[in-house]
């Protein structure tokens, strides 16, 4: 690719020197090749750092990058977009891949919208068990065939655990609207970065479309079918910051004429407040620390009776089974 169609893949990388190298040769794998490949190292402690200089000896299109301190996924991704020259960004984990046509699909889709984001869907890959299990996005799902607005994706961001989040649709940018709109990432964000920073290109008019074609391959936390962790991911979950931020967003001043966004957010927020207990009591009785489920009780109100609603919800869906 080049000119118009130019492409820039940005990998962060943290610690992850056993898998990342199925990331990486799926960028370089692309059907219509992309123009750079900026591999950003986030001080990794492995042997990540050797990996990267000698796949950088071999492929003139990787850049490795080192950050100067730990940053997480947020800082180092910004690192990659302020160093790209590239018409377009295309934002990899280093434990996920890309389809090899994902470029050759999304970058023809995105000129001919006139998009200044496009998404694809997401196929779920069981690492453990080496296969795709499904997709985020129903192959018959509703797309609107226009740009997505912002009541779009907040309709489709509830965190309710029962349908799937458009937040984790992993983007493809104009890099020049990000620049002339000041937009990124916020560095202080290493869980749910994505929905953040659409949001805040959404409020700032950019245009987004969605292609419902499952190229990016995103690994489970714990796959579907082997049940067991993938082992890959360095993200910790922090479905309580996420509410936080959603409650945050719900007070923004752009807001304020339009009280059907508002109640939105707020949706979403309770949705991950649910999520936060249940991960929260899960993670307490594993561990054997009941005390800690007790403290939360008295130090949080509403947090019993939420937890009560969903063990109700819970056994009222096994007894119709």
């Amino acid at each position: 690719m080049n000119g118009i169609d130019s492409v820039a893949i940005i990998i962060p990388t943290f610690n992850a020197e056993a898998f990342m190298i199925r990331a990486i040769t799926s960028a370089q794998a692309q059907t219509c090749p992309a123009d750079e490949i900026i591999i950003v190292d986030d001080c990794s402690t492995d042997d990540t750092r050797a990996i990267l200089d000698r796949i950088a000896g071999e492929d003139p299109r990787v850049r490795v990058v080192l950050m100067p301190r730990n940053g997480g996924p947020s800082a180092a991704r910004n690192a990659g977009i302020r160093l790209a020259t590239s018409r377009w960004l295309a934002i990899l984990d280093a434990d996920d891949a890309f389809a090899p046509e994902r470029l050759a699909e999304l970058v023809p889709f995105a000129i001919a919208t006139q998009a200044d984001v496009v998404t694809d869907n997401l196929a779920f890959y069981d690492a453990q068990a080496g296969q795709v299990t499904g997709t985020g996005l129903a192959d018959d799902a509703i797309i609107p065939d226009r740009p997505i607005g912002l009541r779009d994706f907040l309709e489709h961001n509830r965190a309710d655990g029962k349908s799937f989040d458009w937040g984790l649709l992993k983007p493809l940018f104009r890099r020049q609207a990000l620049i002339d709109n000041g937009l990124f990432y916020n560095p202080e964000v290493r869980h749910g970065e994505d929905f953040q920073l659409a949001v805040e290109l959404l409020m700032a008019g950019l245009t987004f479309r969605i292609l419902n074609r499952p190229l990016y391959l995103y690994t489970q936390r714990q796959g579907a079918v082997s049940g067991r962790a993938s082992g890959m991911t360095r993200t910790t979950v922090a479905y309580g910051t996420l509410k936080d931020a959603a409650l945050e967003m719900s007070r923004d001043e752009r807001l304020k004429s339009d009280p059907e966004l508002v109640e939105l957010f707020r949706i979403r927020a309770h949705g991950l407040a649910r999520l936060d207990d249940a991960d929260f009591v899960s993670k307490a009785l594993h561990g054997g620390k009941i005390g800690q489920i007790v403290r939360r009780c008295l130090n949080d109100p509403a947090f019993l009776p939420r937890m009560l609603r969903q063990i109700g919800t819970a056994l009222r869906r096994r007894l119709r089974v």
